[in-house]
């Protein structure tokens, strides 16, 4: 049985998803600096900081789905160093 994320249309939307997440992080990032532009350094407001923080988080997650797809899903393996030993929590 496959794995819902390794289907096409799986891989397309989050692949759209991130196109999208991308976008939203761009017009952020540019009502900021059209904000930043009319505001002396000092003034940063509470609205400025949250636009700030869209624009990362949007082009941070939307470039990992864009760029990474279904592969942020992918199995990797530990080191025997990091793995947990039975019994123990």
């Amino acid at each position: 049985m496959t794995k819902w994320h390794e289907t096409l249309a799986a891989n397309l939307g989050l692949r759209s998803g991130g196109l999208v997440l991308l976008l939203l992080g761009s017009l952020a990032a540019l009502r900021l600096h059209q904000i930043a532009l009319t505001t002396s350094p000092r003034d940063a407001t509470a609205f400025m900081m949250l636009l700030a923080a869209i624009a990362f988080l949007c082009g941070s997650a939307g470039s990992a789905l864009l760029f990474v797809g279904p592969g942020l899903w992918d199995s990797v393996e530990v080191s025997e160093r990091w793995r947990r030993l039975p019994g123990h929590e």
